[in-house]
């Protein structure tokens, strides 16, 4: 629903901030709170979907980088 909404309002509120009509630049701030709030839900949800998938079994390494 995001995503209809984005070019219509960047080009309304360019537009009329370009004119000179403060409601264009709060359009324009608007929509670039609403993209970075939505991409940061999306990327939690998705943070937490894989992070709550079982992990697999896997053997330790045997690495002898550790003694320095």
């Amino acid at each position: 629903m995001v995503i209809l909404l984005d070019m219509p309002a960047f080009i309304v509120g360019g537009f009329a901030a370009l004119a000179g009509h403060r409601w264009g630049a709060y359009v324009l701030v608007a929509n670039l709170v609403v993209q970075i709030g939505s991409h940061l839900l999306v990327g939690a949800w998705a943070y937490r979907e894989v992070m709550s998938r079982p992990w697999p079994r896997v053997a330790p390494l045997d690495d002898d980088d550790w003694d320095g």
